[in-house]
């Protein structure tokens, strides 16, 4: 007869795994619903209402683009930089399209700025759809995809002129000191999936300054 080495069963032996169990399948409970005053219900100062800052301290505060249409900035596009997809190598004209038409949804001018070689290099007829502003005199920059100091230059000095947001990946490395301020605060960086773009509501990070404050103009 073989003996029966098996030990007991011991009350509580599976507990760790039970635990573990029942917080992966554990749902959270919903928060409370918080009873937070119409837009119109809010007054800056005024008698029993807490001073509010003039910084958005939530997502909806941040991607909120109800700007008022005097205070909207003109949004300018830097065509070769959106266009040109460093994956494959390619400049698509799709992309141009989509960048333009994501800002004019929201309600704002747009300038689409390009060098005028760039229609050549373009794969894709969207472009066409929308109205661009041809730079000419511009050196061709072939392996130069990440900057290009003369386009750089007129970006900054027509944001400066017209008080206009930016939007590229441009470092604007070389060109930094001739507008600090533009580079600083009203560079808006973009990320594509396929044909989409999309805008991040903190270009520059949590520390700011985010969408909202870039694309207002309170001058």
């Amino acid at each position: 007869m073989v003996a029966n080495t098996r030990k007991p069963s011991v009350p509580g032996r599976h507990k760790t795994f039970e635990s573990r169990k029942s917080i992966r399948t554990r749902k959270t409970p919903p928060k409370a619903p918080h009873n937070r005053p119409k837009r119109s219900q809010i007054r800056p100062g005024g008698s029993g209402s807490s001073s509010r800052s003039t910084v958005p301290t939530t997502r909806l505060a941040v991607t909120d683009l109800d700007i008022p249409p005097e205070n909207r900035r003109l949004v300018i596009c830097d065509g070769e930089n959106i266009c040109y997809n460093d994956i494959t190598d390619q400049y698509l004209a799709v992309r141009l399209y989509e960048a333009v038409n994501w800002f004019l949804q929201q309600g704002f001018r747009v300038l689409m700025l390009c060098p005028d070689y760039l229609p050549r290099k373009l794969i894709g007829t969207e472009h066409q759809q929308v109205k661009i502003e041809y730079v000419p005199g511009i050196p061709d920059g072939t392996s130069k995809h990440s900057y290009n100091e003369a386009l750089e230059r007129i970006l900054l000095r027509r944001a400066n002129e017209e008080q206009a947001a930016i939007v590229s990946e441009r470092q604007f490395q070389y060109t930094y000191n001739e507008a600090q301020e533009v580079v600083q605060t009203r560079v808006i960086g973009y990320t594509f999936f396929k044909s989409s773009i999309f805008i991040p509501v903190d270009p520059y990070g949590r520390a700011g300054p985010w969408l909202r404050v870039i694309l207002r103009n309170s001058d």
